[in-house]
């Protein structure tokens, strides 16, 4: 078999669907970190905004970090 043969063939190979497949709950569920899409009132976004950049931070990671701290509190008063 010569080279180029012998390479698509292992391209061909590595395109067919793999014979385990996962739903895309087990594929969220499996996820190190997932995407939240919250609605914020506008009053609210903008204290989001001030307090980020004057923490020289994203909103996201600012809002991340109050979620965390919030939830380690809210746990703490259960």
């Amino acid at each position: 078999m010569s080279l180029l043969q012998s390479l698509a063939q292992e391209l061909q190979e590595r395109l067919q669907p793999a014979a385990e497949t996962h739903t895309a709950a087990e594929v969220a569920n499996a996820a190190e970190s997932e995407r939240l899409n919250v609605t914020l009132p506008a009053g609210l976004m903008d204290r989001l905004k001030q307090h980020a950049l004057a923490e020289r931070r994203s909103c996201s990671s600012l809002a991340t970090f109050l979620i965390e701290d919030g939830l380690r509190k809210h746990q703490r008063l259960s």
